[in-house]
């Protein structure tokens, strides 16, 4: 295997190393029966290689077929990083497939500019808000 290879396995093997555990409390919201039928519906929804953008989740998921997704990409932060847990419980829970290593790409995070930010909330205070997932 080249250095480069050997560089990108590692690579990938960290983003599943650097996930966050889940308390019990949001495992138990992650295998809610609303989140494990959103999971079964976006896959039956989607053509196998289609994209799914979780833009505020700063997650990127590619459909793989009706019972597999592979996570192409996640951003480098807290929130994300926990997003992407919940999600990987949520597809286990509902006996589908999310794919990370070596599939995923860890994105650099790039703080949004102050003026840009007035009135938003800091994403890793509010991630119990934000888990609702949405068909589209």
């Amino acid at each position: 295997m080249s250095d480069a290879t050997e560089d990108t396995t590692r690579g990938q093997m960290m983003i599943v190393d650097m996930l966050p555990e889940l308390t019990e409390e949001w495992i138990r919201d992650a295998t809610q029966n609303e989140h494990l039928e959103w999971a079964r519906g976006m896959l039956e929804f989607y053509e196998p290689g289609a994209i799914h953008e979780m833009e505020e989740w700063g997650i990127t998921l590619q459909i793989v077929s009706s019972d597999t997704a592979r996570c192409i990409s996640v951003f480098d932060h807290g929130y994300p990083m926990h997003m992407l847990q919940m999600l990987i419980t949520t597809f286990e829970a509902a006996g589908l497939t999310l794919e990370i290593a070596p599939y995923t790409v860890l994105r650099p995070y790039v703080a949004p500019e102050k003026e840009e930010d007035v009135g938003a909330e800091d994403p890793q205070n509010s991630v119990r808000q934000a888990y609702a997932m949405e068909v589209v």
